[in-house]
């Protein structure tokens, strides 16, 4: 299907994130029960990375046009395990290695350290909003790789920076809204960030003239 001369005027990143809050509404009630079990899971700690794969296969699934709940994301969640706390630790490392370089080299208060502190600080920056891509590229694979996913996605970052950035800073403000007041958590920031992120790499995907 062609997009209309008006649709194909909008800014990709809009699109996106209109075709991602359709996805929400068309299955609300879903994406509540699925939201409410993934912020559940984190409480465990140990479920946490795993639901959270298992909500972005079901995101995949449902922009797919195939039907998912609560049972596929549990089994979405074992089938990704292992693959899910890899993705975890390796942030954790990158992120404990920005912290401490900004810090350290900020402390220093040289001119050449705050520039390295900088460098730092964006760098953790780079990383931080190429992962709205990352496990949305790992889910589209048909052969599962994070290594691939974490490349394609600093690839994807690159090659649309505006793009990302209004994503990107979209996915925070909801993300935020979720962490200080409870409707949101409850109804919508969550699974709307999932959504926006599978949305994006179809939307790119298509862009790239890698899928129709």
């Amino acid at each position: 299907m062609t997009n209309s001369p008006t649709t194909s005027r909008i800014p990709a990143s809009l699109r996106v994130l209109a075709q991602a809050a359709r996805d929400w509404y068309d299955d609300w009630f879903n994406q509540f029960i699925l939201n409410f079990l993934a912020a559940l899971s984190w409480l465990t700690i140990v479920l946490g990375p795993p639901m959270l794969f298992g909500f972005y296969e079901t995101a995949h699934e449902l922009i797919g046009g195939r039907a998912s709940g609560p049972g596929e994301m549990w089994r979405g969640a074992r089938r990704h395990f292992w693959a899910s706390w890899l993705w975890m630790a390796i942030n954790l490392v990158v992120g404990a290695i920005v912290l401490v370089n900004v810090r350290f080299y900020w402390d220093l208060g040289r001119s050449w350290s705050i520039v390295l502190a900088t460098f730092f600080f964006f760098l953790g920056l780079f990383w931080a909003m190429m992962q709205i891509y990352v496990i949305p590229y790992y889910m589209a694979q048909k052969r599962k790789s994070l290594r691939l996913a974490f490349k394609n996605a600093a690839l994807t970052f690159l090659a649309s920076p505006g793009y990302t950035l209004v994503l990107f800073l979209v996915s925070v403000l909801l993300l935020l809204a979720s962490f200080f007041f409870i409707l949101p958590m409850i109804l919508a920031g969550p699974a709307l960030v999932v959504l926006i992120g599978v949305r994006a790499v179809q939307d790119r995907l298509r862009a790239f003239g890698i899928a129709e």
